[in-house]
C-alpha cells in the first residue's frame, strides 16, 4: 500500500509541469496519513459552472451573483470561474464541503465526493446533496439552482450536459509530506 501511495504521489508530483494536481482518493489518503490538516490546503476547481434560478417578483433579495432580467423575469445567476480558490469548511464521511464564495459558510459551499474516473482512480468531483454526480440542480444559499456549463450563454436551456467540476490542489501543499518506506527482503524456503 505504501509503495502504491509513493508511486501515485511521485507520478502526480512529476508527471506534468502544472502547479496543480487533481485531488484523488489516493492523494487524499496520503495527505491524511501524513497528518496534514485538510483545512490548511488550498483547493481549486478545474472547470467553471453557472448556477441560475428564477426569482419571483416579490423576492428582491439577491444573496449572491447578479440579477438578470430575461423576458420580464428576474434571474439570479452565480458563476464559478475555472481555477477559483476554495476553502474546506467541513468533511462529512467521504464528502468535502468547499466554499468558493466570500464569506465562506456552509450554505454557500459545494459538495465534492469521490467519483470513479479514468483508469480506475477516484477523483473528488462536484455532487449534489445525495452524492449523485449527474446533477442538474444544486442547493446554494438555501435555494435550488439549475446548473449549467461555464460556456452557457443563455441561448439554450439544456441542462443535459452536466458540467464536470473536480477539485485540484497545489502540488506545493504536498512538499512537506514525509513518507516512511521500507523494502521487504523476502524469505526463502529452506
Amino acid at each position: 500500500m505504501k509503495k502504491l501511495a509513493i508511486l501515485v504521489f511521485a507520478t502526480v508530483l512529476f508527471s506534468s509541469c502544472s502547479e496543480k494536481a487533481f485531488l484523488t482518493g489516493s492523494i487524499l489518503a496520503t495527505v491524511k496519513e501524513s497528518n496534514i490538516p485538510l483545512n490548511k490546503i488550498q483547493f481549486y476547481n478545474d472547470n467553471g459552472l453557472i448556477l441560475e434560478r428564477e426569482m419571483s417578483s416579490t423576492d428582491a433579495n439577491v444573496k449572491a451573483g447578479a440579477l438578470v432580467f430575461k423576458n420580464g423575469k428576474s434571474i439570479n445567476r452565480v458563476s464559478l470561474e475555472k481555477q477559483t480558490p476554495g476553502a474546506l469548511l467541513k468533511e462529512e464521511g467521504d464528502k468535502l464541503f468547499v466554499s468558493f464564495d466570500n464569506p465562506a459558510k456552509e450554505s454557500n459551499s459545494l459538495i465534492f465526493a469521490p467519483v470513479l474516473g479514468e483508469r480506475g482512480e477516484y477523483f473528488y468531483q462536484l455532487v449534489d446533496e445525495t452524492g449523485n454526480s449527474t446533477i442538474s440542480r444544486l442547493n446554494f444559499e438555501g435555494s435550488k439552482y439549475l446548473v449549467y456549463n461555464e460556456k452557457y450563454e443563455g441561448l439554450t436551456k439544456s441542462v443535459t450536459k452536466t458540467p464536470r467540476v473536480r477539485l485540484m490542489i497545489m502540488k506545493s501543499s504536498l512538499n512537506g509530506l514525509k513518507v516512511n518506506s521500507k523494502r521487504m527482503k523476502g524469505n526463502r524456503v529452506q
